[in-house]
């Protein structure tokens, strides 16, 4: 058995594991806010578990995307700010910070521009893959997930509602596979609240 919970709130104040989404690069300079924004949840959490330390984060990411060959490299002079290596959509990196893990799932494309981007069936194919991540690592214990694409890498015109509905209907789907974990966390940055009908939104999860 599990639960799904949407609600208001901090995605790092919640007990558990979390989810945060990078791009296919795992691009890390938070420098002057053009390759990744600090306000992001991506930036929120490199200030939170590595203090901007992106020698460290690269570390710790190149360890755990190392089984994991990239599917294409760009030139300096095609992408001249920030990694060169791609990783397929859907590659997901687990980080292990004290009693925290966080899977960090590619989940849009990093232009060569810096402009990210991010399709309906690219973000389920990263939603599926986190959640077998979840599967393997968690221990059943529970996860928390930002409305993933809903601000720079915006997918299509689905709205916030929309994509909590399509996060908790992934999870459901890959729960009846085999169980993720014992209760999803849905969590909604307070800024984003107006924008969702949580009695639809309950109706919705009532209806799985």
């Amino acid at each position: 058995m599990f639960s799904i919970t949407v609600s208001e709130g901090d995605i790092f104040e919640q007990k558990g594991n979390i989810v945060v989404g990078f791009t296919d690069t795992y691009d890390t300079d938070l420098s002057d806010g053009v390759v990744i924004n600090p306000k992001s949840v991506q930036g929120q959490f490199q200030r939170k578990f590595y203090a901007n330390d992106y020698g460290r984060l690269d570390n710790e990411l190149n360890l755990a995307l190392s089984r994991v060959p990239p599917i294409m490299l760009e030139s300096s002079s095609s992408k001249p700010r920030g990694k060169l290596a791609r990783y397929e959509i859907g590659t997901v990196a687990v980080l292990r910070q004290s009693d925290v893990i966080c899977y960090a799932t590619a989940y849009g494309r990093m232009e060569n521009s810096l402009r990210v981007s991010c399709s309906v069936d690219a973000l389920w194919k990263s939603l599926t893959a986190v959640w077998e991540s979840v599967r393997v690592h968690g221990s059943l214990e529970p996860v928390s997930i930002p409305i993933i694409g809903s601000e720079l890498a915006r997918v299509g015109t689905l709205d916030r509602e929309a994509l909590i509905k399509m996060i908790a209907l992934s999870f459901v789907s890959s729960s009846r596979e085999s169980v993720v974990s014992r209760k999803l966390k849905i969590v909604i940055h307070p800024k984003d609240r107006e924008h969702v009908n949580m009695i639809e939104v309950g109706r919705f999860l009532k209806s799985l």
